[in-house]
Formats: structure tokens, C-alpha cells, sequence
């Protein structure tokens, strides 16, 4: 429950600055203020505007703007404050805005408050209306039974303390009582006198207003469990509990409301906390323009310190010599009249690069009504400019595509369901240029699905709040022949009747029939290729058994050996088939070549590092590489004992060309010294690696286990 506002407030021309209206415009709470027995805004903050739905009201009057009040009696209740300079309260009442021109009204629930303001004389020359949407409160409570009057009284959920006592003793409460001074719950409260909850010098206050019946609610000074003491605010009421007359009252800590208010009070140092920590860039400058406050974000957007601002920089020595005379001439003005401003100019940064801000600029007045100093609010503008830019570069370039290709224009709406065709887009079709087909006819010529993946496109940009859609069309000319076109569309929603919407979409349209043929006929020359290597492979496989058994040794280690490096390259090659041999991901040949090790080894094999994309070539020498480290670690090396462990990780170091860094590294294994003779798997990885990469091999036989640090290139096409 609210607590009871003072009789009046200041006439808003005697007190409040222009920093005033500031913190009123971003409060969370709704603000306006009425002048005259008619009810005109004469200032109504963001948080009102989005309540109503309207976003022009100054100097408009309330019945005029916002007939739906009048209607409900709330007008009147302006008009009851305004002839009798009492406020009125309202808590959780109804009220139904009507925010959308046409639309039925939307009921929300307010708590508010109507002053009264008062010029020196006292007489009431307006009214401050104050107050927050507590619809969604309002509904969650209602989700709840109200069935019995024990729940109504003793919600959990509530956040006051309520209590009834027969003015000795306290009979019962609620948990949120207890909770408010210090009690574990309300079995502790329950037997204790009435006055065990105020201080000893506020007993007495306490006692009178029971006595009286008085059922306004008035501060007081309460005492906790552990004795601390802290204000609060009473208000109770008679009523009849059990068969007995007791008095139901309500307890609210004030603690959190009294340290709100204290704050507002200190105006200065609540303006700096949302001066300095906004994400706006805010500066307060004298009358001659020399900056006398800034924040941090004005700091990042005119590229200055804020010691080198408030050295005795002007706005004027930051502001494009450009705009600087229509700047000047706009501040003198706001200076002299107190009007606001706004401007878009460019600050010339320190480097000498510039940067483009809107400008909201207000003067702020002193107590006595004096100019004192000019605030401004700068938005940076680079982000817009620059797609303003890219639009005009990209309006641009589609013009100049129009008119040296041979690009079909076309509209469509779906208002009209009609569609415009150029000449060249009735060629594209199969139509005759100087036709005029119907959107009918247009649709007949679309292959099955065309038309809603058209349709499901122009969604899909819209829903991301883009203008702008791109899809393929594929069309079936009378012939029978196939035609794929490329179609762009500007779209343009408009709304119709009962909520309908209508979209214009004009677009180009060009033929992209070959290069739809030569990315078929590629596909499947890959997929002949990739089936001739596997072919090849597994006849080099045959060759290989063949040879070895007419030798003797087709179960030999050499050719296990020989098999293994086989499939290693195998698995490579069905990475790069999988991308159609355009690349492969270092991750993916590592993690394949290591993976039958990684299995047998539970997992003991640690692979780390950033997203490398690899050229073809290196990836089958990095493949086979790999798999002779692992091969030697599980027969010789780390892998061959349970407790060995392997880790491949790499980087990519920036510059030109970016550098590749692998590194295998073998640890808990078997002691390890330099061998006596290189093999086929070193003389493989340091020769044949080295070269095809183009980079450094390197083999160390540390005694912690093997070490092998391969440095390469990175082409620039490779991520």
C-alpha cells in the first residue's frame, strides 16, 4: 500500500531544471505533467508514450488525445484533483489505452498517483501524474484462489506484513511479517505484544493511531528480532477476526523506498551516475561551448581523453570546420530562447579522421531560471552512414548490371496478384518479347516447388527485417526444356484491411541455365574421379597382396606395413572426396588417421588446435605422415605401454603467409634413443613431408618420447 504523498509539489516552472526533465525522460516509471483546468501535456517521459501508444501529446489536451479516458471517468478524476488540490491514489485500477489506431483497447492495471501542482500562491495550476504498469502483478495474483480470507490475508507471495492484534497482543500474521522483523516465521510473532515492534519512543504513536481508528497510513519507527531499528510504514484497519473486534494492519519496510529517495534528493550525484555509465556519449559544455563534463562514451567517440577535453576544449575546436556555422548558429540560438536542438555534424577526431553523431543539445537552467550550461547527447552515426553508403554502392552497381548485362527486370504484387514483365524477361520465360502474360501463365511455366520456395525466401528475409531476397527459379520452357534463372527482389510490405499484408517485390532476373549444366557435369566428373582412386586404390591393394604372397611375405610385417599405409592414404582421400577434393579440415585428417591408435589406446591421444583448412596435396602428406608417427608410438613409442600418451596440437601464426606449426609429442613411454638406421617412415616424414609442404620437419628423440614439429605455409585461399 502506498504511503500518503505530500498535499502538493512545486510549479514544475519554479524547480525543475532541464537535468530534471532528463532524469524524468529515462525514468522506468511514467511521468507526465498537465497544466490548466483543461488538462493539456505539457511533458510526458518514454515510459508514458509506450504506455498509450501515442508518441505526439505536448500541448495537447488529455481528453483530446486520449478519448478512452474520458470515457472511463478518468478525466474527471483530474478535474476532482485539479478544483480541490487533494491527490488522489489509485492503486491496481484498470485502464483500457487504446495504442493502435482501429484496434479494440488493451486493459492494463496501474498504481498511480495525481498531484496537485501549486504556484506560490497555492493555487493549483496543474496536475504531476506518476505511477508504474502493474498489469503483469495484477494478473499473476489473480492466476492464485482468492477462495478463502486466510489466503487472501497470508499469500506467501506477498511482500507486506500483515498482522491482526486487539490492540494488546498480536493473534495472528503472515510469514511476510515476520519475515519484515526478523522472525523466523510467524509461530515466533504470534502471543507478542503489539508494541514489541516499534521502538519505545514510537510506542505511543503506535497506541494513538489504534485508539483512533485512524486507517491512513503514517511512517513509524520499528524495531527488528536482533534490535536493530529501521523505518516502516503502518496503516491498519477495524474489522471483526474470530467473533471479536481487532485491528488488521499492513508493515512495510521503508529501508529500500527511504534510500531511493535520499538518492533522488542528491540530483547532482544521480545525474552523474547516469551521466558517466550511459552508453550514449553525454557532454556538458559552459555558454561559450568549453566543456566543463563528459563521460566515457563521448570519450570513444570523439577519439579524445577526457583531460585533453576538459583542458579548455571547445565543442567548437572538435566540430568539422564544415558544420561548424550551422552548430553555432543552432547553440546561440537554444542559448537565447532555451529551445532544444538537434543536429547531425562530424567531430574531427585527434588522428584527423572524422566521425559523424547526432546531436540532441538542451540548455539547463540554474534554480533562478538563468542559462547555466548546455547538455548534449551524441549518438554515433558511423554504423548507418556506412550502410547508407554500401546502399548507394550497391544501387549503384545494380544499375550499372542492368544496363551491361542482359538482366530481366520484373514487379509483382500480391494486392493486385499481378506481374510486370520487360522483354527480356519473356525471352527468359519462353515467351514471346512483346508479350504480356498473365501471372497465371508466368506460374504454369515454374517447375514443382518453385513457387513456394519463391514464397518461403521472401518470408525468411522479411522475418529477419531484410528488404532484400535472393533465390534460383527453375522453369519448364513448352519444349520441355529445363531453365534455371536467378531472381533478386527489393520488397515492400504494405498493410490491408482486417490485418492482411501485401507484398510489392521489384527485382532482376538473369539466366543462370549453363552455370547450373557445368555445376551438374562437374559433379559428376568428381564423382568419377572419386570412384576411379577408389578403384585404383584398392587395385594397388590386389597388386601389393599378390606380390607379397609370390615372395613369401604376405603376412610379413613389411606388408602389414605397406596395407596400413594404404588405407591411411585411403582415408584421406575419402575426407577430400567428401569436399570434393577442394580441401579438407586439419582436424578431420588428424582425428582419422589417429582414430584406430585412439581406440585401442582408451583415448589416451589429445588432439588440439584452431579450425586449418588444407590444400589437397597437404593434406595426404600430413595423412600419411600421422599415421608412421602413430604406428611407431603403438609399436615402439608412447602408445605401446598403458600409461603413454600422445598429444597433437597446432597454431597458425599470423602474417604473410600465415604459418602453420604441428606438433606431435609422445610422453610416458619407453625410453627413447636416437635408432641406428632411418627407416621408410622417417625417411618419409622428413624428406618427402618437407618437401611437398614446402616447410620444416624436424624429428627429436627426447628421452620423454618422440618429438616431431612440422612448420608450413598456409596459401592464402586456406582458412
Amino acid at each position: 500500500m502506498h504511503g500518503k504523498p505530500d498535499a502538493s509539489v512545486r510549479s514544475p516552472g519554479d524547480a525543475p531544471t532541464d537535468r530534471l526533465r532528463l532524469f524524468f525522460q529515462q525514468a522506468p516509471g511514467m511521468i507526465a505533467i498537465l497544466s490548466g483546468p483543461n488538462h493539456v501535456f505539457e511533458f510526458a517521459n518514454t515510459a508514458y508514450l509506450d504506455l498509450v501508444g501515442r508518441q505526439e501529446v505536448v500541448g495537447k489536451r488529455v481528453r483530446d488525445v486520449l478519448p478512452e479516458l474520458e470515457e472511463q471517468g478518468t478525466v474527471a478524476l483530474l478535474d476532482q484533483v485539479y478544483a480541490t488540490g487533494e491527490p488522489f491514489i489509485g492503486r491496481r485500477m484498470p485502464v483500457a489505452f487504446r495504442r493502435q489506431a482501429n484496434a479494440p483497447a488493451e486493459t492494463r492495471y496501474m498504481d498511480f498517483v495525481y498531484q496537485p501542482v501549486l504556484d506560490d500562491e497555492a493555487r493549483v495550476t496543474g496536475i504531476f501524474a506518476q505511477g508504474f504498469d502493474v498489469t503483469r502483478q495484477v494478473e499473476t495474483e489473480a492466476a492464485f484462489s482468492e477462495s478463502e480470507a486466510r489466503y487472501r490475508l497470508f499469500s506467501e507471495e506477498t511482500r507486506e506484513g500483515v498482522v491482526v492484534h486487539n490492540g494488546d497482543v498480536i493473534l495472528d500474521c503472515n510469514p511476510a511479517y515476520a519475515r519484515v522483523f526478523g522472525y523466523a516465521d510467524a509461530a515466533e510473532v504470534i502471543g507478542l505484544p503489539s508494541t514489541a515492534f516499534v521502538t519505545p519512543r514510537s510506542a505511543p504513536l503506535l497506541r494513538e493511531k489504534g485508539a483512533s481508528g485512524d486507517e491512513e497510513p503514517y511512517e513509524i519507527e520499528a524495531i527488528r528480532k536482533d534490535g536493530s531499528v529501521f523505518p516502516a510504514e503502518f496503516v491498519g484497519r477495524v474489522a471483526t477476526w474470530k467473533g471479536q473486534k481487532v485491528r488488521i494492519g499492513l508493515a512495510r519496510d521503508l529501508t529500500e523506498r527511504k534510500r531511493r529517495e535520499a538518492a533522488l534528493r542528491d540530483s547532482e550525484a544521480h545525474f552523474a551516475a547516469i551521466f558517466d555509465q550511459s552508453a550514449a556519449g553525454f557532454g556538458e559544455v559552459d555558454l561559450t561551448g568549453r566543456f566543463l563534463r563528459v563521460n566515457d562514451r563521448f570519450c570513444e567517440i570523439s577519439g579524445y581523453t577526457r583531460e585533453e577535453l576538459l583542458s579548455g576544449r571547445r565543442m567548437q575546436d572538435i566540430t568539422h570546420p564544415d558544420d561548424l556555422p550551422e552548430n553555432v548558429r543552432l547553440f546561440r540560438h537554444a542559448v537565447e530562447s532555451g529551445e532544444p536542438f538537434e543536429i547531425e555534424k562530424r567531430y574531427i577526431r585527434p588522428d584527423g579522421s572524422d566521425v559523424w553523431v547526432s546531436n540532441t543539445v538542451t540548455l539547463i537552467r540554474n534554480e533562478a531560471g538563468q542559462p547555466q550550461t548546455v547538455a548534449s547527447v551524441s549518438l554515433d552515426l558511423t554504423a548507418r552512414r556506412e550502410a547508407e553508403a554500401a546502399l548507394r554502392q550497391s544501387e549503384s552497381r545494380l544499375r550499372l548490371a542492368l544496363d551491361a548485362g542482359r538482366m530481366a527486370v520484373w514487379v509483382s504484387d500480391t494486392r493486385t496478384n499481378s506481374v510486370t514483365t520487360s522483354p527480356e524477361l519473356n525471352r527468359l520465360l519462353g515467351f514471346p518479347e512483346d508479350a504480356t502474360p498473365a501471372i497465371e501463365e508466368v506460374r504454369a511455366r515454374y517447375a514443382p516447388g518453385a513457387r513456394e520456395r519463391l514464397q518461403a525466401a521472401a518470408a525468411a528475409a522479411l522475418g529477419r527485417g531484410e528488404r532484400y531476397a535472393e533465390e534460383e527459379l527453375e522453369i519448364v520452357w513448352p519444349d520441355g526444356s529445363h531453365h534455371w534463372l536467378l531472381l533478386r527482389a527489393d520488397l515492400e510490405v504494405s498493410s490491408g484491411a482486417e490485418g492482411a499484408a501485401y507484398v510489392r517485390a521489384t527485382g532482376v532476373a538473369f539466366d543462370v541455365t549453363e552455370r547450373k549444366l557445368w555445376e551438374e557435369r562437374q559433379r559428376l566428373l568428381i564423382n568419377e574421379l572419386n570412384h576411379r582412386v577408389k578403384n585404383t586404390l584398392a587395385t594397388v591393394q590386389s597388386l601389393a597382396t599378390q606380390s607379397f604372397r609370390n615372395t613369401g611375405a604376405g603376412n610379413g610385417p613389411n606388408f602389414t606395413a605397406f596395407q596400413e599405409r594404404l588405407f591411411a592414404l585411403a582415408r584421406a582421400h575419402d575426407i577430400l572426396t567428401r569436399d570434393n577434393w577442394e580441401g579438407a579440415e586439419l582436424r578431420d585428417i588428424v582425428g582419422e588417421v589417429i582414430e584406430p591408435y585412439c581406440r585401442l589406446s582408451s583415448g589416451r591421444c589429445d588432439i588440439d588446435g584452431p579450425r586449418v583448412r588444407l590444400t589437397p596435396s597437404m593434406a595426404l602428406a600430413l595423412s600419411m605422415a600421422v599415421h608412421e608417427l602413430a604406428t611407431n608410438a603403438a609399436k615402439y613409442g608412447a602408445l605401446s605401454v598403458p600409461e603413454g600418451q600422445v598429444s597433437i596440437s597446432w597454431s597458425v601464426m599470423p602474417g604473410k603467409p600465415r604459418e602453420l606449426t604441428l606438433c606431435w609429442q609422445e610422453r610416458c613411454g619407453p625410453p627413447v634413443a636416437l635408432p641406428e638406421r632411418k627407416g621408410f617412415g622417417t625417411r618419409l616424414i622428413e624428406r618427402s613431408l618437407a618437401q611437398e609442404l614446402a616447410g620444416e620437419v624436424s624429428l627429436a628423440y627426447v628421452p620423454t618420447g618422440v618429438v616431431c614439429t612440422v612448420k608450413a605455409p598456409l596459401p592464402e585461399a586456406m582458412a
